[in-house]
């Protein structure tokens, strides 16, 4: 049952495409003292791609069309570069035609109106729990917002506030953008004895055969989710159900603490093999059958262990534990 985990993991979340055409119909009337409101945008207009590109977000956006049936706004998301950390999308919408107050459907403000970019911005709750969204009312019927999530409610709030400004100057009212300093996110050079190690030789065959329903021979590849990270997979010969595939992780450029799926989440126990501290995550990136085990090996690179078990919660983790000693003793260094 070949599937990877951190594909799995990337599934589950927002994944920007190319193409950004909207328009809005309708019209309303301008709220004192801010300005006409717009009766057709282009979602993805409402940031340049300078602007995008400095806040930290690749281009283009997805523009997801409007939806008036459902009360949905036309709008555009952004994904995060490959390079920044915490990942995030950031959310921008504007709506013509569409009466606030039935939109946010009773949700509770969880800030006083704050003036940014020339306009009034809110802070409503969301139904994800660590997205951050602020509206600005534009007219009776008017209104846009900007949301970022991310893994943490206080860094999509910060991400939000700085990206507001860079909105507000595209929307009616709104000011001129404020200069925004590039985004960046100083990432490791790939070093340590990681680098010019191969993962599919921290198994050798008559360790294989010790764990049950493991093929003999692993395929070594290169991830596209973790920068500079190479695996080894030893897929399972049971079926769909059952075990899944062994996988060993190199992140000769990840420190341990952060492999998606482990990121900002404690172990739920430690594993001492040989006096090597390995942290065990089960349900690893949310996905229940999913067990992930990882070790430091310097304070930038780090090991991981992957496997599940499906059809059988308590033995999610049983092959990850029992090949951690046999990893760890092959390990280089």
């Amino acid at each position: 049952m070949r599937i990877k985990w951190q594909v799995a993991v990337a599934l589950a979340a927002a994944t920007v495409v190319t193409g950004c055409t909207v328009a809005v119909g309708g019209s309303a009337s301008p709220v004192p003292g801010q300005g006409p409101v717009v009766t057709a945008v282009d979602a993805c207009k409402l940031l340049d791609e300078a602007q995008v590109d400095a806040l930290g977000y690749r281009t283009p956006g997805r523009s997801v069309p409007e939806n008036k049936d459902r009360l949905q706004p036309p709008m555009c998301l952004w994904n995060s570069k490959d390079d920044i950390e915490p990942s995030a999308v950031l959310n921008v919408g504007i709506a013509a035609g569409m009466d606030f107050n039935e939109y946010i459907s009773g949700a509770l403000k969880k800030s006083e109106p704050q003036e940014i970019g020339g306009l009034t911005w809110t802070q409503y709750a969301s139904i994800l729990p660590d997205d951050c969204v602020f509206y600005a009312l534009l007219g009776a019927k008017s209104f846009a917002y900007v949301s970022v999530s991310t893994s943490k409610l206080d860094k999509s709030c910060e991400q939000a506030k700085q990206a507001i400004p860079q909105v507000a100057a595209h929307l009616p009212g709104g000011q001129d953008a404020p200069p925004v300093t590039p985004t960046t996110s100083a990432k490791p050079e790939p070093g340590g004895p990681l680098l010019s190690a191969d993962p599919c030789a921290m198994l050798k065959p008559d360790q294989v055969a010790q764990l049950k329903d493991i093929s003999p021979n692993g395929e070594k590849d290169t991830s596209s989710t973790v920068p500079n990270a190479s695996y080894c997979l030893w897929d399972d010969t049971d079926g769909d159900d059952g075990q899944k595939a062994f996988e060993v992780w190199f992140g000769p450029s990840t420190p341990v603490g952060e492999w998606p799926g482990a990121k900002g989440v404690n172990p739920t126990e430690t594993v001492d093999v040989g006096g090597k501290k390995w942290g065990i995550f089960p349900n690893m990136g949310g996905l229940r059958v999913t067990c992930g085990a990882t070790l430091a090996i310097t304070d930038t690179s780090s090991v991981q262990v992957v496997s599940g078990f499906i059809g059988d919660d308590s033995k999610t983790c049983d092959l990850v534990k029992q090949g951690l000693p046999l990893v760890t003793a092959n390990l280089p260094g």
